[in-house]
């Protein structure tokens, strides 16, 4: 059986989507456009935290977001050597804390929504499960 390699043209697709989908969400949710997944993380932060500290927080992961998807699509055309490493690390930590926190803890999208809203629920774990699983492929 053939080797795969890690650059190959299924992990090239992965990277593409992971950088357009953290470069789009980290901008709608700093304001620029808007989304269904911005919207998400946007509602989960202020469940949790209020005011003003949410805001923070959510800038603070949005711009998080964006440089990780920036960085990303740097790696698509040069190696960072273990920068490439920590930043998909960074990603990861982010990403199953937002999809923890939208997807069980949430009273707008959390599991609280599954009597009537089965699907939109699943699709949501689903979605999130898939970015991760492409963040850990592609580290």
């Amino acid at each position: 059986m053939a080797k795969t390699s890690n650059r190959g043209l299924g992990a090239l697709l992965i990277r593409i989507a992971l950088a357009a989908y953290f470069i789009i969400t980290g901008l709608c949710m700093l304001g620029v456009g808007g989304s269904e997944m911005a919207r998400q993380s946007h509602a989960a932060i202020t469940e949790i935290f209020s005011g003003d500290l949410a805001k923070v927080i959510g800038i603070i992961i949005a711009v998080l977001l964006l440089v990780g998807g920036v960085c990303i699509v740097i790696t698509i055309f040069s190696d960072l050597g273990s920068f490439d490493n920590t930043v998909m690390l960074i990603l990861t930590v982010i990403w199953v804390a937002i999809a923890i926190i939208a997807d069980v803890f949430s009273n707008s999208f959390g599991v609280k929504k599954l009597d009537g809203h089965t699907m939109f629920w699943i699709l949501n774990v689903a979605k999130d499960l898939l970015i991760i699983g492409g963040l850990l492929s592609v580290r």
